[in-house]
């Protein structure tokens, strides 16, 4: 605990004097961070501290903000079960929406003091000696932990790649995942690299301004069509008037999404349920044989990230837009030259490259026990313990972390669930006096090999595609094989023994 002269001054007054000691520091305040500290306040444990790097509440939602950005899960399921919001203007809400829901619910649970914005973590170690976590900022800031909860999100960090002559492109480059809002495209010239979850939504939102958009994109993946539409009022009035309904209404989807994870273990079943709803969505809109073919792709849904759109291909087919079935090879002083040499000159190139989600820089601020990163310690293969507790890394869960992903839920509800097993952790640790816990060897272990058989029956396999969601040994690190009820059963219950403690 802090010092009674240090709880007279600001916390950010006090971390420049002397470093804030708090019981739980949580890395984030996107779903995962907000959700903790939030249940962590249920179980009476208000010592805690939120810390981010962006200048607003909201995570990946307020780090992102490229035009057409919009969640491709229903709103109704991209919410938090504690915290419902009767007032989504659509089935899928967009943005600007979303983050302003989050910092309400910073705002009605009371958590916002807790919270430090344009805050960037730079170095996290464990201190085996103090047993606690040292937490270090940019501006030099110090801040001392009983328990560290790492929450950053897995779609945060933009993956700027570098192509030869980059550096000589005379006009304007930027990633989506830090849009130039300043820079205007109308009547520009525009190349758009890669063809994933972001370049599917801002490609067909800038497509009517621009004068010439130049797509390339290396390998197609399933766009499915989605029904996107504005929310009643008559709904929006109903649930506000009787949450119960909501709340039914929610229960009752995520329960009718069980079945799905039987068909995601059943690859041809997969494959004959889904790829027509495909290849419809690729038919309706493109017209051309040779290019419907080429937007076919050749592995099984689900092996890459599932994307929806019903305006994806209709922008493929606009006559300002001509695809490129190619990787960028380079780029020169004037635009960018296709694999087989084809240069096309552009004025400006966007980034659709993805986010470093194998590799980000956390893991390497992250230091458990002997000062090893967490990237020292995957090497490429990240392991955990019900994609909270990691071995090494005493006193800490990882929120979203490996394997943690249901096939059936979205990331808010595992957020959700994440959380309630964090807080009842934390609570179990603090009232029992104990001054270290980390998750046993065995343990993980054991979870990880079970959990393997199921995955190996799924269709995120390197011999089906390339994925983010494989690791370097080709393993997929990003699904929790099993049903929803049974992730939930697991996440509500803590058990002590699983775990080493002093």
């Amino acid at each position: 605990m802090a010092t009674s002269a240090a709880r007279k001054s600001t916390p950010k007054a006090r971390a420049r004097v002397q470093g804030v000691q708090v019981d739980a520091l949580i890395l984030g305040a996107g779903p995962s961070g907000l959700s903790a500290c939030i249940k962590l306040k249920e179980q009476g444990i208000t010592d805690t501290l939120i810390l981010d790097r962006a200048s607003r509440i909201g995570g990946t939602w307020a780090l992102n903000d490229y035009p057409g950005l919009r969640c491709d899960v229903p709103s109704e399921l991209y919410s938090l079960g504690f915290a419902p919001n009767p007032n989504w203007s659509r089935t899928y809400a967009p943005q600007a929406e979303i983050r302003q829901y989050l910092e309400d619910v910073a705002h009605r649970f009371g958590i916002v003091d807790r919270i430090r914005l344009d805050t960037e973590v730079t170095d996290a170690r464990w201190d085996d000696a103090a047993q606690r976590w040292n937490i270090t900022t940019a501006a030099g800031e110090r801040y001392s932990a009983k328990v560290f909860v790492a929450a950053p999100g897995f779609i945060g960090e933009a993956k700027m790649p570098s192509f030869p002559g980059q550096e000589k492109f005379r006009g304007t480059l930027f990633h989506s995942g830090k849009w130039n809002h300043d820079h205007d495209l109308s009547g520009e010239r525009v190349a758009v690299i890669g063809s994933g979850a972001s370049a599917i939504q801002f490609l067909p939102a800038i497509q009517p301004k621009v004068k010439q958009l130049i797509s390339l994109q290396r390998t197609p993946s399933w766009v499915l069509p989605k029904p996107d539409f504005a929310m009643p009022k008559a709904v929006s009035t109903l649930f506000a008037r009787a949450p119960a309904v909501q709340k039914l209404v929610r229960e009752t989807a995520l329960l009718g999404l069980e079945p799905s994870l039987p068909l995601f273990l059943r690859e041809r079943a997969l494959r004959a349920a889904t790829h027509p709803i495909g290849l419809f969505n690729i038919r309706r809109s493109i017209s051309d044989p040779e290019m419907r073919a080429k937007l076919t792709p050749d592995h099984t849904l689900g092996c890459k990230r599932p994307m929806f759109s019903n305006e994806w291909y209709a922008a493929l087919a606009k006559p300002n837009v001509k695809v490129v079935f190619q990787g960028l090879q380079r780029i020169t002083e004037t635009g960018v030259v296709a694999e087989d040499g084809t240069e096309f000159e552009v004025d400006t190139i966007i980034f659709g490259t993805g986010y470093a989600v194998a590799e980000p820089a956390i893991y390497r601020v992250i230091k458990g026990t002997g000062g090893r990163s967490l990237s020292e310690v995957w090497q490429g293969r990240p392991r955990a313990y019900q994609g909270l507790a990691i071995h090494g890394f005493p006193n800490m869960f990882m929120m979203l972390g490996p394997n943690s992903h249901s096939v059936q839920g979205s990331v808010m509800w595992t957020a959700e669930q994440q959380a309630i097993y964090v807080a009842k952790a934390v609570k179990s640790v603090l009232s029992a006096g104990l001054q270290r816990f980390e998750v046993r060897r065995v343990v993980q272990d054991d979870f990880n090999a079970r959990i393997e058989k199921r995955l190996a029956r799924m269709p995120i396999r390197p011999d089906i595609c390339q994925s983010y969601y494989l690791d370097a040994a080709g393993r997929n690190q990003f699904v929790w094989p099993e049903f929803g009820m049974v992730i939930k059963r697991r996440l509500h219950t803590f058990e002590m023994k699983d775990y080493d403690v002093r």
